[in-house]
């Protein structure tokens, strides 16, 4: 089995957002106005991933953790999270970029698949990057197309081991606190959040908040705050579904069958907010 549970890691919850715009792109707030924002409402970390470009602040906010990053590419978008400069990647392929930001010691997430016309077969092709984004709140607020699990589940049966995440992707204001992560690391600094982000030590989420997760043998409880339903997601048509019947809950358990391959788990709520965990590699 391989799979970092946050909820046995020893350290400290911190909540932030890896991708949002200011006016040094197309974004409608200065950089000291969004951080301004995302502080106030409890945010832990930020990467401002302006396109193209790295974003840098003079005033460092106190108790607020930067991490440099950009967004590259024109069909094909890619975070480049903690990069050290910027590159002209205007007649780069996306294997190249990806291979460029990896070269920083940089971490490559692909941003909003279904929103760039990306295919799972244009996923499968491309090597380096840790995960791409199963959620972005612009893309869904805007056209519908936030979601891209569907992309996130063939990936995964192909036998890729990645990672999701749940985006802001933050241009306006109607755009603000939709999508973010929850990342369990020892303190906030960007050796520890990286080192974290890098080996999956997080969930992500629209609004569900999870307050345990336990493997025990072949059993695995989760337990989380008032939802709807909790989806256990494995390979083809395994796994399974605990809904509450028209009522909320708060714990849900699956055995585990042995031929799950790999193992997900995606909780809903009322407002149809949601959380999900990293996937359990079996």
């Amino acid at each position: 089995m391989t799979f970092c549970n946050p909820f046995t890691e020893k350290g400290n919850w911190y909540k932030g957002n890896l991708h949002m715009h200011t006016t040094n792109s197309d974004g409608i707030y200065s950089p000291g106005e969004i951080i301004g924002l995302y502080k106030k409402k409890g945010y832990d970390f930020l990467c401002i991933a302006d396109h193209h470009k790295i974003t840098t602040v003079k005033k460092k906010p106190e108790g607020l953790l930067l991490i440099p990053g950009a967004e590259m590419g024109t069909q094909t978008h890619v975070l480049g999270i903690n990069m050290k400069k910027a590159f002209d990647e205007k007649d780069m392929k996306p294997q190249e970029i990806i291979d460029e930001i990896v070269r920083q010691n940089a971490l490559a997430i692909v941003s909003h698949p279904y929103w760039s016309s990306l295919t799972s077969a244009d996923l499968f092709k491309l090597k380096g990057y840790i995960g791409f984004e199963i959620y972005n709140n612009i893309c869904h607020n805007l056209k519908g197309k936030g979601y891209s699990t569907v992309h996130f589940d063939e990936v995964l049966q192909s036998g890729m081991q990645i990672l999701g995440f749940s985006s802001d992707d933050t241009h306006s204001e109607k755009d603000l606190f939709g999508g973010f992560l929850m990342v369990k690391a020892k303190t906030l600094n960007r050796k520890a959040i990286m080192d974290a982000l890098k080996r999956g030590c997080f969930y992500s989420s629209t609004g569900v908040l999870i307050k345990d997760l336990k493997i025990e043998g072949s059993t695995v409880s989760v337990s989380f705050s008032p939802s709807m339903a909790v989806d256990f997601i494995g390979y083809s048509h395994r796994g399974a579904r605990v809904a509450g019947e028209n009522k909320e809950i708060r714990k849900a358990v699956y055995k585990i069958k042995g031929t799950e391959k790999f193992l997900r788990i995606e909780i809903t709520d009322k407002n149809n907010r949601k959380a999900w965990v990293n996937p359990v590699f079996l």
